[in-house]
This record gives C-alpha cells, structure tokens and sequence, in this order.
C-alpha cells in the first residue's frame, strides 16, 4: 500500500496539479519544496521516538458585513494573494516533516478564515468534511487568521461513508493569533475504519492572545497527529486537549508539543484515551523553553486507561528547558481499568457493564470538562459513549447539538491555566 501512495504522489503530479488549479509560480515552487521535503525525510526527526513508530460558502450576512470571511484557499488566492503569500512564506506548519511535506505538497482543497481586528464571532464558525469515494485521497489546508483583538470559535468535523477499501485524508491546520486575540479551534475525527488520517496542527500565539486546540479521535484505521503551539509574545497562552478511543487493530501515533518563545507565556497539553481489543497508541511530547522565555508556566499530560489485554499505549513526554524561573511539570501514565472500583459501584447496584462504562466515561472527564466550546464538549461526551455502547459512528448535526446543549451552542468556557498547577503536587501550598 506504502508503495502505491508514494508511486502515485509524484514531483510531475505536483505540477500537473499546480497548474490545474492555475496557482502562480511562487505557489507552485512552494510545493515542489514541500514534495522533495517530502520524499527525503525520515518518518521520525528524533531518535527519542524512533523506538515508538506504531503507526462550503460562507453566507452569515451580520459576520460577512463585519469582514469576516471563511471561504477556499482558491478563492482567498484571488481575492488576497499578498497576503496568503505571506502565510505560505513563514509557514507555521513547513516542510520539515515528513508528512507536513507531503500535506503541503499536494493539498488539493482549503480554507481560509479571516477575523478582522476587534470582531468577536460569538458561535463557532463550522466545518464538515465527508468523503464517500474509497481509494481517493483528500489532502487540505485549513489557515485561521485571527487579527488584533478579536475572539473566534471555529469548529471541523471529519467523516467519511463506510468502504471496505482504503483511503487516505491528510490535513495541515495553522491558526494564527495576533496580539489580544483569542482563538477556540476544535477537531472532530470520525472517519470509516479503513480510513488513515495524518493531521498537522500548528497555533502560533502573539503578545497577550490565547489559543486553545481540543481534538477528538475517534475513527480511522491509523492516526498520526502532531501538534505544536508557538508561544510568541509575552503573556501569550496556548491549552491543548486530546481525547482519543480506539478498538479493534486502530494505531494512533500522537505528538504534541509546547514552544515557549517569550516571558511570562503559559502553555498546557492534556490527552486521554482508552483502548479496546488489539489496538495500540503511542504519546509524544515536549516542552522546550527558550532563554528568554522567564516567568512562563508549561504542563503535559498524557494518561491512558487499557480495558483489554492486548491493548498498548505508550507515553514519552519529555523536558528541554533553557532558563530558570520557570514551571514545568510532564506527567504520563497508563493503566488497566482498576476492578475494586467495578467491584464498589456493582455493590452500589450497577451491573458490570454499567459499572465500566460510568468509570470509562469519568476517566475523560479532566479533560473533556476543560474543552472550551460546549458543543464539541457535549458531542465528545455523546460520542464516546455511542462508542463505548458499541454503536456506529454519529453525525453531529445540529438537531443533535441542540439537543444536548439546549436552546444555544456559542458558550465558551474558559478557565485559568493557573489551576493545573495548583492541582499538582509540586506546586500545592
């Protein structure tokens, strides 16, 4: 299969989609870069990790009369090339990855989100992505560009109709928050079980903005997930939040990764999962701090809870710190499902399968309980148990939505990144 993907992603099926889509010299320059990035890099740039390789129109008048806009990255070309050259020409998410390379080369659709300076978008601006033909590849950009001031939500949903054969959807994600500025971005994965998935996500954060990423995993037969905040102004925060459930023989590779560029920043990443049957996850993380980056606060987090015996799930957080007057705390752990607490809740009244399904759903609870908008909150919440219930994969539509959130779904819930560190030993008074 390895070999038919890359035989079929050619440096001569760059241009030929390059120059069907009618994209200008720099453009296409950018890609043929990205696809040689591409075909040289090794899967994994650490050798720390190498041990681990498991592997539509936009037409809300009210926003639209304020500026803001959310269409294709096509019809951003033409509308405002000088400034998606700019983007493309300091790429939060480069073609020093493999699969970034490889995302940046041949991405063949888009978004492009736009909130001009001081525009706050109370609901969340929402994307659905379905693929219903097997054996086709589906390769996007999605770019936030969050001007000064301004508050947005936006929200991606990824499906795809049951096929018994193979298909590939690889996706880059760039959020860009200028100073003040505060951007809730969540992700929804629930794609059919012969589905891969490779995702890049990068959010960079400027003086005093906010950035929080929350993804769910649930579908796909393999993930490969990499996340990375840049912490780039002081006072800058950046939260992230992955919840993945696997089954069967599904592979998730995860790797988020905290960048603290300036003083006074403050950066979090919490995932959880569990795991059934044969299937298998691995965690990666890192905190790096730069000199100049005093006073800042970093916390990583990854806990897993195995229900079957042949699952697996490792974690590997790791610490590169370059200055003092910092806190820092990693922590990792994984863990069978603790039976006195089965045995308790049956003596409370609960069947065995009632008693398993309370504590998996509590076990996500830290984490689904911080995510900022209240619908991906409520969805995960709907989902894993439709999962854990043995259930096929839900569209969250907005019937649904609203009937788990009642009468609105804009609430954001913010909390202070404070309270992680108050809860840690380290750190308790």
């Amino acid at each position: 299969m390895a070999q038919q993907v890359v035989g079929a992603f050619t440096e001569e099926a760059v241009k030929s989609l390059s120059k069907s889509l009618r994209e200008p010299d720099w453009l296409t320059k950018f890609r043929l870069d990205a696809y040689r990035a591409f075909v040289s890099l090794p899967l994994e740039t650490s050798s720390l990790y190498t041990k681990y390789s498991y592997l539509s129109a936009f037409e809300d008048e009210k926003l639209s009369s304020q500026g803001v806009r959310l269409m294709s990255l096509h019809e951003a070309l033409r509308e405002d090339e000088s400034l998606l050259r700019q983007l493309f020409s300091h790429k939060l998410v480069g073609s020093n990855e493999k699969y970034a390379a490889f995302t940046n080369a041949f991405f063949n659709s888009g978004t492009f989100v736009r909130i001009p300076k001081g525009v706050v978008v109370a609901e969340p601006l929402r994307k659905m992505l379905l693929t219903s033909e097997p054996e086709n590849s589906v390769v996007e950009q999605t770019i936030v560009y969050a001007e000064e001031g301004t508050k947005a939500l936006f929200s991606e949903e990824l499906y795809s109709r049951e096929n018994s054969r193979p298909s590939l959807i690889a996706s880059v994600v760039e959020i860009h928050a200028k100073s003040g500025s505060s951007v809730d971005f969540s992700s929804t994965q629930l794609l059919d079980e012969n589905a891969v998935f490779v995702t890049n996500k990068d959010a960079a954060a400027a003086e005093d903005a906010r950035v929080s990423v929350s993804s769910l995993f649930l579908g796909s037969a393999i993930t490969r997930s990499r996340m990375n905040f840049q912490m780039n102004g002081r006072g800058s925060v950046a939260e992230g939040f992955e919840i993945f459930f696997t089954g069967g023989k599904q592979r998730f590779d995860l790797e988020s990764n905290l960048l603290h560029n300036a003083q006074d920043s403050t950066g979090s990443t919490q995932a959880r999962g569990a795991l059934k049957d044969e299937s298998q996850s691995i965690f990666k993380g890192m905190i790096k701090i730069v000199n100049a980056a005093k006073n800042s606060r970093a916390y990583l987090a990854h806990h897993a809870m195995i229900l079957d015996r042949r699952a697996k799930s490792d974690g590997v957080p790791s610490l590169e710190i370059a200055t003092n007057e910092v806190r820092a705390t990693h922590s990792a752990s994984v863990a069978q499902l603790d039976e006195e607490q089965v045995f308790y809740l049956m003596a409370r009244g609960l069947t065995e399968s009632e008693a398993k399904k309370m504590l998996v759903l509590g076990f996500f609870e830290p984490v689904l309980s911080r995510i900022p908008i209240e619908q991906t909150r409520e969805g995960a919440r709907f989902i894993i148990e439709g999962k854990w219930d043995g259930e096929k994969r839900r569209l969250l539509d907005r019937e649904t939505l609203l009937s788990l959130t009642g009468e609105t779904v804009s609430e954001v819930k913010q909390q202070q990144a404070e309270d992680i560190f108050e809860r840690h030993y380290k750190y308790r008074k």
